[in-house]
């Protein structure tokens, strides 16, 4: 355009031309810059240190303790590393933020190991001292992420809308202090809840399963008295699941407080854990179950019947498959034992079946 004059109407138009076309240009460069700015900002955010923990194939303390609890024993520690590192005000900024629960190779996954996930990341998210975020994925097996789904673990969980599912077939996962726990604006007293649901899909009246009231009512006193103090790494609380099959309907209960082995030893003399050879963590169980612990940790006598109460449901056959987990002790009647691997807190898992009668 050098050949056209200034004064040229065409000069002027592709004079207005080039203008415009060199303002987007610079406009578009501007926000370019910007956006990548944001980009280059979001992602010295999201790129922190993060943990990848792979969940076992069997993801069941009831069915694979080792591995299960060894899984999460690991995830502990780390948990305390960063609750050292935040204490002592350390001045390192790269240690872990993100824990990562990848279940791709998951076949299996029983209420308990869920309920106790759940306790761990519970005590953690948003905490001053351990500020640790918490994300995974589902199972490949389709069936698992339905039993996911209808667990109830997703409402505690930043999940997205479609996966909180309400089901009447379950009691889902719930979580609590007292008896009583809130939903919405009701209370509800969780022992009369599990009365209510077992007798709906047994087709029993209350009078007849009335032992499940006695069975709860000493669980969840028993953490009121027993198994917390300040050594306990977790908040006071349980943690309920109840699972109806076509033949049975499955009970898990957790606390996580100190544990059935170690609150006995705090309470009994060393001569009587010698008499009774007590050499083995479940043997505590076994005494527990047959009444011969039954002091409160004020001192006082016959407070009330505890495991022996507890226990004495399974004899009558009233429930079946008892289960008592409880740091490295694993009791089941046929055959208790000690695992490698110790669990805070106390497991109790039974069964009803749907075709006895009680």
């Amino acid at each position: 355009m050098s050949s056209i004059h200034k004064s040229d109407s065409k000069y002027k138009q592709w004079k207005k031309r080039n203008d415009e076309k060199n303002f987007r240009s610079k406009l578009k460069h501007k926000r370019k810059c910007k956006t990548n700015a944001i980009i280059q900002k979001n992602n010295s955010r999201t790129k922190q240190p993060f943990k990848t923990f792979n969940v076992p194939s069997i993801f069941s303390i009831i069915k694979n303790p080792e591995e299960t609890i060894q899984f999460f024993n690991e995830i502990i520690r780390q948990v305390e590393n960063i609750r050292k590192l935040v204490k002592n005000n350390s001045q390192k900024t790269n240690f872990i933020r993100l824990f990562y629960i990848k279940m791709d190779d998951t076949i299996e996954i029983t209420g308990d190991a869920l309920m106790y996930l759940l306790t761990i990341i519970k005590n953690t998210r948003g905490h001053k001292l351990l500020p640790i975020d918490w994300k995974g994925n589902f199972p490949r097996e389709e069936k698992m992420k339905s039993f996911l789904k209808n667990s109830g673990y997703l409402k505690y969980m930043k999940t997205a809308q479609e996966n909180l599912i309400q089901t009447n077939e379950h009691i889902q996962i719930q979580t609590g202090q007292g008896y009583e726990y809130k939903d919405g604006n009701q209370v509800i007293d969780i022992r009369q809840k599990i009365i209510d649901f077992t007798c709906q899909k047994i087709n029993k009246n209350k009078v007849e399963i009335n032992f499940l009231m006695t069975m709860l009512t000493e669980m969840i006193t028993n953490i009121k008295d027993h198994a917390y103090d300040n050594e306990n790494i977790f908040e006071h609380s349980w943690y309920i699941f109840v699972e109806n099959n076509i033949d049975k309907i499955s009970y898990t209960f957790m606390d996580n407080g100190l544990g059935i082995p170690t609150t006995i030893k705090k309470s009994i003399f060393e001569k009587f854990i010698q008499k009774f050879n007590i050499d083995k963590e479940y043997k505590y169980i076994e005494a527990g179950v047959s009444g011969f612990e039954k002091r409160s940790k004020t001192g006082l006598i016959e407070r009330g019947n505890g495991l022996p109460s507890i226990y004495e449901q399974y004899i009558d056959n009233k429930v079946s498959k008892l289960v008592i987990i409880s740091n490295r002790a694993y009791y089941l009647k046929e055959n208790p034992r000690d695992l490698e691997n110790s669990l805070n807190g106390t497991i109790f898992y039974w069964e009803i079946q749907k075709e006895v009668n009680i």
